[in-house]
């Protein structure tokens, strides 16, 4: 009876832990972006973000965009957000909520703003932001993204 106990509770552990261990396969592609310009005569330009980094919760690293700027990625169930940047683009913070398998990503420049409080940057850097629906909208016009609205 003894063993019967062990071996039931050696398998239950196994089963938890294994539970606990899954992971899922994440794709995307990252570009990068200069801010549009105020005429919407000449077409928006973007480029791959080759060489982009993805990091996990913690500062994990977890992989790096391809050539084309595009990555794959096996994350554990722990992970709930991951950042892409890239050098001299704004990192984004990505929550990973939701069924989203193919994610896009749009990196913008990473202005420094002088002589400014803290409070006042993210205000920018908030309006800044505003104009990423209408670059995604753009980069689906273009064929770059198969998406016209990020999957988040």
């Amino acid at each position: 009876m003894k063993n019967l106990n062990l071996v039931l509770m050696l398998f239950l552990t196994i089963c938890c832990l294994t539970v606990n261990a899954q992971n899922k396969e994440i794709t995307g592609k990252v570009i990068c972006s200069d801010f549009p310009s105020k005429d919407d005569s000449t077409e928006h330009e973007f480029w791959n973000g080759s060489g982009a980094v993805i990091f996990g919760n913690d500062s994990i690293r977890l992989g790096t965009a391809n050539n084309n700027g595009e990555f794959k990625l096996s994350v554990t169930d722990n992970i709930h957000s991951i950042s892409v940047g890239w050098v001299g683009m704004y990192p984004e913070k990505i929550e990973l909520t939701g069924n989203c398998k193919f994610l896009e990503v749009i990196l913008l420049p990473d202005v420094i703003y002088d002589f400014v409080t803290y409070k006042k940057e993210q205000r920018l850097r908030k309006k800044d932001r505003k104009v990423l629906p209408d670059l995604y909208r753009k980069a689906y016009e273009q064929g770059i993204f198969k998406n016209e609205e990020p999957c988040r």
